[in-house]
């Protein structure tokens, strides 16, 4: 079991303990489009819907730093989630719909250990 593995698991158990007043689930799909785009219509041939779900610490705030110099606004919430609960990558511009209604993920990062997805949301 390397490192990874094992931070994983931690979290997963602190998830279903000691933290699952905190935790919430959330729903997405992403619309992928490609092919051309018809201007009759406004819509592209090609759209791919990609649903995915996942759990985590969704409505952590940000410090008055972070919204004095970092462009953050005061709305923004913080959202970690174990990437080995998530079935698909976040990206930004995804919309997330949560137990409080919908967000716009509007920036992602890892760990360095590549065990959780930090999100930024931001009220729709």
């Amino acid at each position: 079991m390397g490192l990874r593995d094992k931070i994983q698991g931690k979290l997963a158990k602190a998830f279903d303990t000691k933290l699952s007043d905190a935790v919430s689930t959330f729903l997405c799909e992403r619309t992928i489009n490609s092919g051309t785009y018809n201007r009759v219509t406004g819509k592209y041939e090609n759209q791919e819907i990609l649903k995915y779900s996942g759990r985590g610490v969704l409505f952590g705030s940000y410090n008055q730093y972070e919204v004095q110099s970092l462009g953050v606004l005061a709305t923004d919430k913080k959202a970690t989630l174990l990437q080995n609960e998530v079935t698909a990558e976040p990206m930004v511009n995804d919309e997330w719909i949560t137990p409080k209604g919908k967000f716009k993920v509007i920036f992602k990062g890892q760990d360095p250990a590549n065990t959780i997805w930090k999100v930024q949301l931001r009220a729709m």
